[in-house]
């Protein structure tokens, strides 16, 4: 049954205004926390006098707002439970850390009422907002350099040789002590005869500046400033490959683009593809070497990943698994040989977002040298990413990171802590992170085909949002990270083809696919639509995974480009796509169809795979919680009781199925669920029927 005729296209489901409905009341009486009242009262007030002891002086000096940070009882983290009755009105909430750390503006007079309300409330619910807070505590110039000291901080300046810091200052949601914050901060500035502070355009209410410092000592003003969020150096992309030429480039690995046929078009942001390969520019709709001068460039590690995006397939001598459609590139020169500065990055993307608002899907195979994603918050690069995705309605491809020590591991790779975690910005929430996984495994490999490659970096993103949510070949290596016989290849610079292995030759090949998809499709998806049919049909054509291989493997490899969009005739595939307005926010679809082969002596048996992908809203100065809307999908059975509708529980459950054996019951709870992909899979055997799905 390998046939056209054998396969049936995915069924658009129309959506209508009677799928939408109000949330159903509910939920009972908020929980209650008071008890813990008369235990915590004294050991807060304690804390509040030493808070204000520790902002005594810049109280004294100026009027401006200070910020603290208060840590809840682990069972208190759930954004429903936070303490607001009792901050509003003395020390508003203004950011998060981790979910269970709140930031909150702190003036001398709301600390007097803050510290009273606390004392002697008889308000049963100000008493429970009390009995959530388990410590509270000045935000410190520790706090600002994050793992530096001052000290460290000066000493990695001067042996990078920068004088440019990255800035972020606090935001207090008031627009008259924000400029009271920033008018000081330009004091500070003159007093040191520092240049113009440059704004930053990361994301929404982020402020970020380009501070330069001619010489260093105003780091220790800067740091002790009440107005720091943090101070930290630039990130400097450098983007290099190891790769061994094995022969010349014949003329069917990379022949000439068909005139009389239309091929999609991926976008580079790389070091820019070999100029003198005439087989490889044949390929280039445009090369846009604006923001760097050939001079400066070093073509290798854009003309391996154009290579595998024109012909994967071919130049991997025919092997299955590969894309075996080609696509066009768009080549953007972004990377010079010596790097390039992150704010420089951002702007450059800018810039070709808007000069080519026809490309869609854009790989950027890059990160990081050292930063690996942390729980607490996403990564200040990742939120300049999602905005710019946001911005031009474009779709970032980028890699999970590379995982260098030696010797490497074997599959399954013993527990390393946070060593192996992806890297800054596979983080970002709007991008589709790629790992990598074996395709060949000669004598002294150590990973077996279809198994995760021994450099690919584990999951999960910040806040636990799982990443990445793809794999495709990156190629194997030895103990030695070798990848003799076992990488993937493509071309170089020197008309020839190489060997290569990264997690930065997975993501061009899942770019591609995405090209393609969306280059059949009649309509162009939008971007979640083209996320979730990516992680879908991964889904449906990989082995079962389990929690303990999910950050490794994300949901499983995409099939080629004809099968994610065309099924099986066991298989159907329905597509529903919407907008949920807040005051209709659930989308309820009854009755929901089972076919009638489902049915077998009685009970509901078969397999039902259902993938949920959505963009929410972000917030960059809510930590954790960036992702600021969680929508759950449930197919279950429902009955009716006089008259009313009652739904009888979930029949398909989360996938992986011990997904919540990943992390402790807490961090489940208010980090995974926040994840804007998701997936629910269940193989029934003897599922009890019913009438009304």
């Amino acid at each position: 049954m390998n046939g056209e005729h054998d396969h049936l296209p995915i069924k658009i489901i129309v959506t209508t205004e009677a799928d939408l409905c109000p949330p159903r009341a509910g939920g009972g009486k908020p929980k209650d926390f008071s008890s813990r009242y008369d235990g915590i009262r004294q050991s807060l007030l304690h804390e509040i006098d030493a808070l204000e002891r520790f902002y005594d002086r810049p109280f004294a000096q100026t009027d401006l707002p200070a910020v603290a940070r208060i840590r809840l009882s682990p069972d208190t983290i759930a954004k429903s439970h936070r303490p607001d009755g009792l901050l509003h009105n003395t020390c508003p909430v203004i950011g998060a850390e981790n979910f269970d750390e709140l930031l909150i503006s702190v003036r001398r007079e709301g600390l007097a009422r803050l510290k009273n309300t606390i004392a002697a409330t008889n308000n049963p619910r100000l008493k429970s907002d009390i009995g959530k807070i388990t410590a509270l505590e000045p935000y410190k110039p520790a706090d600002v350099l994050g793992e530096w000291t001052l000290q460290q901080f000066t000493h990695a300046l001067r042996e990078r040789r920068t004088h440019d810091v990255k800035f972020r200052l606090f935001t207090h949601r008031d627009r008259e002590l924000d400029g009271r914050l920033f008018h000081t901060l330009e004091e500070i500035a003159r007093r040191h005869h520092l240049p113009k502070l440059v704004p930053l355009d990361y994301g929404a209410g982020l402020r970020l500046y380009r501070v330069q410092l001619p010489a260093y000592d105003a780091l220790n003003e800067l740091v002790h400033y009440v107005g720091t969020q943090s101070l930290a150096m630039f990130q400097y992309f450098t983007v290099s490959t190891q790769s061994t030429r094995l022969s010349d480039l014949a003329p069917d690995q990379l022949p000439p683009p068909d005139p009389n046929r239309e091929y999609p078009i991926v976008g580079i942001i790389d070091t820019g593809t070999d100029p003198d390969n005439d087989q490889l520019q044949a390929w280039i709709v445009e090369r846009d070497e604006e923001d760097v001068p050939r001079a400066d460039q070093n073509n290798d590690h854009g003309s391996l990943v154009a290579g595998l995006i024109i012909n994967g397939r071919a130049l991997n001598h025919d092997a299955p698994g590969f894309p075996p459609e080609r696509a066009k590139v768009l080549d953007v020169v972004v990377f010079p040989s010596t790097g390039v500065r992150e704010d420089i990055l951002i702007e450059s993307m800018r810039r070709v977002f808007a000069k080519y608002p026809d490309v869609k899907i854009w790989n950027l195979s890059i990160n990081t040298p050292d930063t690996t994603v942390i729980n607490e918050r996403f990564s200040t690069f990742a939120v300049a990413l999602d905005t710019v995705q946001d911005q031009f309605g474009v779709t970032i491809v980028n890699s999970a990171g590379n995982f260098q020590d030696r010797p490497a591991h074997r599959w399954p790779r013993p527990p390393l802590g946070q060593r192996d975690r992806i890297l800054a910005p596979a983080d970002s929430l709007r991008a589709i992170t790629v790992g990598s996984q074996a395709h060949l495994a000669p004598h002294g490999a150590c990973a077996q085909p279809g198994e995760p490659s021994p450099f690919t970096r584990k999951g999960p993103g910040a806040a636990f949002v799982p990443k990445p949510e793809v794999t495709h070949f990156g190629g194997n290596t030895n103990a030695n990270l070798q990848c003799t016989q076992m990488g993937v290849r493509s071309t170089d610079t020197t008309r020839g083809v190489a060997e290569t292995a990264g997690t930065s030759f997975a993501a061009p090949l899942v770019a591609a696919t995405a090209a393609h998809v969306a280059h059949t499709m009649a309509q162009p998806p939008s971007r979640n639509l083209l996320k979730a049919l990516m992680v879908h049909s991964a889904v449906l054509h990989s082995p079962e995974i389990s929690a303990a291989e999910l950050p490794y493997t994300g949901f499983g490899k995409p099939p080629e480009p004809a099968d994610i969009l065309r099924y099986r005739p066991w298989e159907a595939t329905l597509i529903f796509e919407l907008e949920l307005p807040y005051l209709r926010r659930t989308f309820h679809k009854i009755d929901f169809p089972i076919p009638p082969c489902l049915h077998k002596d009685g009970k509901v048996c078969g397999e039902v795979t259902l993938t949920l992908v959505y963009d929410p809203p972000a917030d960059c100065n809510d930590g954790a919680a960036y992702s600021q809307v969680n929508i759950g999908c449930s197919l279950g059975t429902c009955s009716r009781n006089a008259g009313v509708e009652e739904y009888e529980g979930r029949e398909v459950i989360p996938y992986p199925k011990d997904y919540k054996e990943l992390f402790e019951k807490s961090q489940i709870e208010h980090g995974f669920k926040w994840s804007p992909v998701k997936v629910f899979r269940r193989r029934m055997k003897r599922v009890q029927p019913s009438d009304t799905w």
